[in-house]
């Protein structure tokens, strides 16, 4: 090849990719910013030490930000305890909450789905018995977080969700 041939041919790729830069950012700056949270999401635990066979309580708070009434519906939220060996076992009340059915499990009735509404400006509780929706029964030290769909992105293709603080507990063998 001759050396005029390469100098177009480089030159030509390098304009190509100047190009290819320019839409690139341009399209990313032209990206809408992202919008705030409609929700703010905590997790407490009732009490730190569990006896077994007791149920280990997580109470989740979420504050509505916005000027409007925020559905939470069952759907929208996902509880995961971790003990010392990773996800505890699940109840099946969980595995069908989560779509993790074993086979040969039914889904659960349409109306044990839960809903709540929180008015604008305002919190609201919602409790979780965790013994419900995993197996506690091994002592040891667990870990507890929730995940609830920001409502403002519920029916988007790309649903936010908003983690809470991770909280411990621990389920103690009694001493009798």
């Amino acid at each position: 090849m001759t050396a005029p041939f390469l100098t177009a041919r480089l030159v030509f790729i390098g304009l190509i990719s100047v190009c290819s830069t320019f839409f690139c950012v341009r399209a990313i700056s032209q990206a809408p910013p992202p919008q705030p949270e409609s929700i703010t999401v905590n997790l407490s635990i009732e009490k730190e030490q569990i006896a077994l066979g007791q149920s280990p309580w997580a109470v989740l708070t979420v504050k509505n930000l916005s000027n409007h009434e925020m559905p939470i519906h069952g759907w929208m939220y996902r509880v995961h305890v971790e003990g010392e060996n990773g996800e505890a076992p699940t109840t099946y009340v969980q595995r069908a909450i989560t779509r993790r059915l074993r086979p040969g499990e039914a889904d659960l009735r349409t109306d044990e789905q839960f809903l709540w509404t929180i008015s604008p400006g305002k919190s609201d509780i919602h409790k979780f018995m965790l013994d419900y929706l995993y197996d506690l029964s091994v002592p040891g030290k667990y870990t507890v977080y929730v995940e609830v769909v920001d409502p403002s992105t519920e029916k988007s293709s790309t649903q936010k969700w908003l983690r809470t603080n991770i909280v411990q507990f621990t389920m103690q063998a009694s001493n009798h």
